[in-house]
């Protein structure tokens, strides 16, 4: 089954509120990338440095040993890019429950919920309807600056794998785009590709795979500062213009299955507890030759693994086609 993203607002026409539901209050992340959290308000002094109105989700990401990184675990849902469109579900104080609907769950209509400071949000009508009307740049490397200025003069920042805006400009060394709170931006065309351009191929999703090789694993990540299974899994197939849903129990509920012997590069392996019987609990995707690539957990980095080593042989689930 090939599953066009719509989550993003498509180009030609304005995102429609589920039937029976009222109108969302739409919105957009307005940093490079924020946590999306059970509840409101703020645990530890550490997550200042993601939580602050100029957040650093590098820093962050970078600065957490092991058990930093374990304490996540049911404290964070998931994160969510710069520009990505959420609906505003609730508010209480200086914090708003977000749904990123780019994010697909059967947890809300809307997308994946979760609590964020509301200063990472912006409600600005030129982004928003620009992000309906016009056609879209996605970051296509690891990291890419976000300049000021044209001929990519100035920095304003850095932004994430898979952060997509509006195409205001093509020339041939840089884009203009649409920033999420109205502003103008520039980014390199060497780190960008046009959403329009986007077709899944085993090859371009294995090597979009290989560029994170390495990056620690971070619960409720779906970013270049560290992803977890799951969110690794739905950013790849965000990259070849596919949406997914992002978590690995649901990802395992669509597409086609997959017998063992005929999987392909690009198919996603599920691996269940109780004997592969059970609940699935983790994902990875099938690079060839009986390996995969995946983000193991919080002590480990995304890394190549035989999908019959260890505890994976004996928790085998099953396997999901996505694109033909």
């Amino acid at each position: 089954m090939y599953l066009m993203d719509m989550r993003f607002p498509a180009p030609d026409r304005s995102p429609a509120p589920p039937a029976g539901s009222v109108d969302p209050d739409w919105a957009a992340v307005n940093v490079p990338a924020t946590v999306l959290w059970s509840g409101p308000g703020q645990l530890r002094e550490y997550d200042t440095l993601i939580l602050k109105k100029m957040n650093d989700p590098a820093a962050w990401a970078g600065g957490m040993d092991n058990a930093m990184r374990l304490w996540l675990v049911g404290k964070a849902e998931t994160m969510a890019l710069y520009g990505e469109p959420v609906v505003v579900l609730e508010r209480r104080g200086e914090w708003l429950k977000v749904a990123a609907a780019a994010q697909k769950t059967t947890l809300s209509e809307y997308g994946y919920p979760g609590w964020v400071p509301a200063a990472h949000i912006t409600k600005n009508d030129v982004y928003l309807n620009e992000l309906n009307g016009l056609p879209h740049v996605v970051v296509a490397k690891k990291q890419t600056i976000l300049h000021t200025g044209a001929e990519l003069s100035g920095v304003a920042g850095e932004l994430s794998y898979q952060t997509r805006l509006p195409l205001l400009e093509e020339k041939e060394q840089f884009v203009a785009v649409r920033l999420p709170d109205g502003g103008t931006g520039y980014l390199s065309r060497q780190d960008i590709k046009k959403t329009g351009d986007l077709y899944f191929s085993q090859g371009s999703i294995v090597e979009e795979a290989g560029q994170f090789l390495g990056l620690r694993y971070i619960w409720a990540g779906t970013t270049a500062y560290g992803f977890d299974c799951s969110g690794f899994t739905m950013r790849l197939y965000q990259s070849q213009g596919i949406s997914i849903p992002r978590d690995a129990d649901e990802q395992a509920k669509e597409g086609q299955d997959v017998a063992r012997q005929d999987l392909r590069p690009g198919d996603l392996v599920f691996f269940a507890a109780k004997g592969g019987t059970g609940q699935v609990h983790h994902v990875g995707m099938y690079t060839g030759n009986g390996l995969m690539v995946h983000s193991p957990g919080s002590s480990s980095s995304i890394r190549i693994d035989a999908i019959d080593s260890g505890t994976y042989g004996l928790e085998y689930w099953g396997a999901r086609r996505y694109a033909n």
